[in-house]
């Protein structure tokens, strides 16, 4: 793995780089053709603002692994987890083409629904899945019931960044940590294929946030939120070489564990109420609210600044206890974090 790290620290320059030029480029052109997210009752942004700057991120992710391909030990790595490489590369086409189609025309639950599951069954197809699962020291063969399990993660966590995506650099800022402690858990595993993965998409937003922070010039949309949970769903049960992947909420899960549990309970409060007939709480399930965590804390704290810097916080406790529980002499510690995050 040493010998990895000079080019590593390439891809995280040039990831970077990419995407800050990158997202110029998109934001001029949004704002000329009119691609732009207006304020709204729901909404907290105030002024018109550009739009796909997804498109500029997967930019930044994706160009400087074309470059990294001219190392020698690089492109070694890239032959041996090829089967990986196309399972991102196909399901990340549809994704970002779900995203595109999304922020310009626009499309309904079942649509997007329909092109994330498709998304979900090709990296479990590849391998991306839960293998088995660990209970008391004993290890249990899933079978069909972990690729199904692995299909419902994986939409789960696109849907998760996409929903936490509705303040300035929130969304940025919640995946930036989250792909950072996947980076330093590819390097405890000796992961490198995830490393160079994870590198390249913190570098990319890295380069995005300027553009990004409050006040944001530009939004991710949902073309960059589906395309990063993407990537963090898959690293979350990415395994080294041919090791199991064990169905436990521990180890990377815990980095994510913030914006799943406020989907969860976010749907949980559409879905209430008896009295409603079923069709019409399904369909509230997936209708934008203010019910979401960044929404109620700025309404207690009458700031944004604050709401982030509070969801961030908590999201790199759980990221610490993520990298901990990755470390035998600190498991037990990794949990108890999780626990107070």
């Amino acid at each position: 793995m040493s010998e990895l790290y000079v080019p590593l620290i390439l891809l995280f320059v040039c990831s970077a780089l990419t995407s800050y030029v990158a997202t110029a480029i998109v934001r001029r052109a949004a704002q000329r053709i009119g691609l732009v997210d207006e304020p709204g009752e729901r909404k907290i942004h105030t002024v018109a603002t550009p739009r796909l700057g997804g498109l500029a991120i997967i930019l930044g992710f994706g160009f400087p692994l074309l470059l990294l391909a001219a190392n020698a030990r690089a492109a070694e790595l890239v032959t041996k987890n090829l089967t990986y490489l196309f399972a991102v590369l196909a399901s990340g086409a549809l994704v970002v083409g779900l995203g595109v189609y999304d922020d310009l025309i626009g499309t309904n639950a079942q649509q997007k629904f329909a092109v994330q599951f498709a998304a979900a069954f090709i990296l479990v197809a590849f391998g991306l899945q839960f293998d088995v699962i660990s209970i008391a020291g004993r290890e249990f063969n899933l079978g069909l019931l972990g690729a199904v399990a692995s299909v419902f993660w994986i939409v789960g966590v696109m849907n998760a960044m996409n929903f936490i995506d509705g303040m300035d650099s929130l969304a940025t800022v919640v995946a930036l940590t989250i792909a950072a402690a996947f980076s330093v858990i590819a390097i405890l595993r000796y992961d490198a294929f995830s490393l160079v993965i994870m590198t390249a998409l913190t570098g990319s937003l890295v380069g995005f946030y300027p553009w990004n922070k409050p006040p944001a010039k530009i939004f991710m949309g949902d073309t960059g939120a589906l395309f990063i949970g993407l990537l963090l769903a898959a690293g979350s049960i990415a395994r080294p070489s041919k090791s199991p992947t064990a169905l436990i909420i521990g180890g990377p899960m815990l980095a994510l564990a913030l914006p799943v549990i406020d989907t969860l309970i976010v749907m949980k409060q559409r879905f209430g109420g008896t009295s409603v007939p079923l069709a019409a709480r399904l369909s509230r399930v997936f209708t934008a609210d203010r019910r979401h965590i960044h929404h109620i804390l700025v309404g207690r704290y009458g700031s944004p600044g604050k709401a982030i810097l509070g969801i961030w916080l908590v999201t790199l406790l759980f990221a610490a206890a993520a990298v901990m529980t990755a470390i035998d002499a600190t498991k037990d510690l990794g949990y108890a974090a999780a626990v107070v995050a």
